[in-house]
């Protein structure tokens, strides 16, 4: 899947009534969550190519976001032990697509 591609799809996660806009209102779904780290692992990156500026950005930000929301997850009734399996794959994602230092 190509870049512009991808920063679409995770764009529209983040507008009103997409996955990232339900977390920030504590509602985790499962299923599109599987769908989110199925982005994330569409993104293949060659050792010396370079990332458009947008696409580093939306993907540097969600582990940090994520971790923000576990209390409103949990607070509006959402398995917390499910919820924080989904940050350590999108951790586990991003690791894989970026490499670690």
């Amino acid at each position: 899947m190509d870049f512009n591609r991808i920063i679409q799809l995770l764009d529209s996660e983040w507008d009103t009534g997409g996955f990232f806009d339900r977390i920030r209102d504590g509602n985790y779904d499962t299923r599109q969550a599987q769908e989110i780290l199925k982005i994330l692992c569409a993104i293949k990156v060659d050792e010396d190519e370079l990332l458009p500026k947008r696409l580093v950005t939306l993907l540097w930000y969600l582990p940090s976001f994520l971790g923000w929301q576990v209390e409103r997850v949990v607070e509006r009734g959402g398995d917390k032990a499910a919820y924080e399996r989904f940050i350590t794959e999108i951790h586990n994602a991003l690791e894989e697509v970026l490499g670690t230092p």
